[in-house]
């Protein structure tokens, strides 16, 4: 079935060259596409790269392709796991190196402030996209490339605040309860989010290092959610803080 697909039948359906290869993999967790599409190449921008940007007309429409010195990264913007699982799925098959999310998440650390970073030691994830590509793991635990963790995080700008620690994945936001975040928050995690888990399921089935760096936004343990004037007011600066991660997750990918 599905699972079966291989390079050639996924070079062949979308029309592609028969040596075309992705080198990494950028994806951000947002529905603001064309703002982000703009704070890319704002990213490359400050960064003094020379790049051209290709976009898809077929399945792979959400997605950007960015082409560096003749090689191929896919940038994806995603809400949730169903569509990303699939992108970063035929991205490993086609060759990608590295898959870096750079996310939002809510903050469920009383010691966690509004536009702070959490880069995730692990992942509770519980969703298809995540089972389905783990399904020998019992404990629902996902986890990242501990390497590739150590050499963003040296690489994040002093003025961010990082943290580290456990997330929760849970893609139905508007589900969530306030026993939900106080539950969470007791078990030690420091962040819900929606993708994470599916970026290092799918990651290391496919024995792809990945790595997550999400901007806490609603800050949900002081019961800030996504219409508090706080979340409203930082908004420009978490947009600022973004860039700054897509330079950091640039470099790495680029290896520059």
């Amino acid at each position: 079935m599905y699972k079966q697909l291989k390079i050639d039948d996924f070079r062949k359906v979308f029309k592609l060259p028969q040596d075309y290869t992705v080198s990494g993999f950028l994806c951000h967790g947002t529905w603001k596409r064309e703002d982000e599409i703009l704070n890319i190449k704002n990213a490359l921008s400050e960064l003094d790269i020379d790049y051209k940007i290709n976009t898809f007309s077929n399945f792979l429409q959400r997605m950007i392709e960015i082409n560096v010195n003749g090689k191929r990264y896919w940038f994806d913007f995603s809400y949730g796991g169903a569509m990303l699982s699939e992108y970063l799925h035929i991205a490993c098959l086609f060759g990608s190196k590295k898959n870096i999310l750079i996310g939002s998440c809510g903050g469920l650390s009383t010691k966690i402030k509004s536009c702070d970073c959490i880069i995730p030691t692990w992942v509770y994830g519980n969703e298809s996209s995540t089972r389905m590509y783990s399904l020998e793991n019992k404990n629902n635990k996902h986890f990242p490339n501990e390497a590739l963790i150590k050499k963003l995080k040296s690489n994040v700008p002093s003025e961010i605040k990082i943290h580290d620690g456990p997330t929760m994945t849970c893609q139905a936001m508007l589900a969530e309860s306030w026993d939900d975040v106080q539950t969470w928050s007791k078990d030690g995690y420091l962040g819900v989010e929606m993708e994470a888990s599916t970026v290092f399921s799918v990651s290391n089935f496919f024995k792809v290092p990945s790595v997550a760096l999400l901007v806490v936004g609603d800050n949900l343990i002081k019961k800030e959610n996504v219409m508090h004037e706080n979340f409203q007011k930082s908004a420009n600066q978490r947009y600022k803080i973004k860039r700054d991660l897509l330079k950091v997750s640039l470099k790495e990918l680029l290896e520059i």
